[in-house]
This record gives structure tokens, C-alpha cells and sequence, in this order.
């Protein structure tokens, strides 16, 4: 197994810009790292690819993943189960791959979670927080999308509220000022923590 492989788990509030600067992290590295790919029990939509997009796996045989405790974690949804498998991490891995995975501060706690009983897993993850310049920038930044309605922006708001309370449980924070500098300070925490192990 890659003996320097990282799982990097990035989160923040909708609008605080976690998928640009991970997504900018993935163009700057493109030899070193790459996206988890998660299963689903949903079928496939429009052009999506196995092995790409996801790990596509019938209800059936995601429910014998499970009860063989394929995943690290797992979620049914509407009736369909999606989660991170072990093999598709450890594969990663194996190749010397280092993973990112951005998701909500909730999703963030259960790998928190899972760590406490996984050495390796402890190891080798870091946990990032984007936080917002302000809370009033954030809701300019997501009225600005043009995406969602005025009710669904202040469910975010009120969500990100919550959120930001969290931010000093994670391993790193980002305070967002602009991409550019966001990006800079993503890619000094992923290489110091490269370094590190």
C-alpha cells in the first residue's frame, strides 16, 4: 500500500467554495490525486460511467457489501443506498494515489468517526474546513449562484450557522478570502501533510 497516500476530506458550508479550491487541488496534482469514487445502488444517469462516476452495484449486492462490512460508511437515501467502499480507498491507495473527498460537516464527523477505530485510516487523514470571509458574504456568494430560491438560501444560512460552529474540530481551516489564496492555502496544508508522513 502506498506508504504516503492521504485521504484529504474537505468541507464547509454550500457557498464557502470547497469544491472550487478541491477541484483546483485535483488540476494542480493530477498524477497524485483524485476524487473518491462512492457506490450507489442507483442506476446509472445520462453518460455516467462505472468505475468513473461511481461504483454502480444493485441493491442486492450492496446489502451483502454491507453485511460483510465492505464500507466505511453508508447512507440510504430515497430508497437507495450510497457509501464509500474500503477496496475503492485501499485500490487508490495502492497506487499511490492520494484521495479527496468534500463533503458536509456531518459527513466530515462520521470519518472523524470511523478514524477513532482505524489507525491506519487515522493516519492518513486530514479534515479541512473552508469557512467564509463572513456570513454575509456567504449569502451574497450563494444569491449569487442563482440556483436556489430565497427559502432554500436561508435554510443554508441557517445550516451554515451551525456549521461554522464546528469549524475548530477539524485538522486545518481555510479562512476564504479569494481563490487564488484559498487554493495557495490548500495546497501548503496537503503538502505539509504529505511531508508529515
Amino acid at each position: 500500500m502506498g506508504s504516503k497516500s492521504i485521504l484529504l476530506i474537505i468541507s464547509g458550508p454550500a457557498g464557502s467554495g470547497k469544491n472550487t479550491v478541491a477541484e483546483r487541488l485535483m488540476s494542480a496534482f493530477p498524477s497524485s490525486i483524485e476524487r473518491v469514487i462512492t457506490s450507489t445502488s442507483r442506476p446509472p444517469r445520462g453518460q455516467e460511467k462505472d468505475g468513473l462516476d461511481y461504483h454502480f452495484l444493485s441493491k442486492e449486492e450492496f446489502e451483502k457489501g454491507i453485511a460483510r462490512g465492505d464500507f466505511y460508511e453508508y447512507a440510504k437515501v430515497h430508497d437507495r443506498y450510497y457509501g464509500t467502499s474500503k477496496s475503492a480507498v485501499r485500490k487508490a491507495w495502492e497506487n499511490d494515489k492520494d484521495l479527496i473527498l468534500i463533503i458536509d460537516v456531518q459527513g466530515a464527523k462520521t470519518w472523524k468517526k470511523i478514524a477513532e477505530s482505524d489507525g491506519e485510516l487515522a493516519q492518513r487523514m486530514l479534515r479541512v474546513f473552508i469557512a467564509p470571509a463572513s456570513i454575509a458574504e456567504l449569502r451574497e456568494r450563494l444569491a449569487g449562484r442563482g440556483t436556489e430560491s430565497q427559502s432554500e438560501i436561508d435554510r443554508r444560512m441557517l445550516t451554515a450557522e451551525s456549521e461554522l460552529k464546528s469549524a475548530d474540530e477539524f485538522d486545518a481551516r481555510i479562512n476564504s478570502t479569494t481563490r487564488e489564496a484559498d487554493f495557495e492555502a490548500l495546497k501548503n496544508i496537503y503538502l505539509a501533510k504529505k511531508a508529515s508522513i
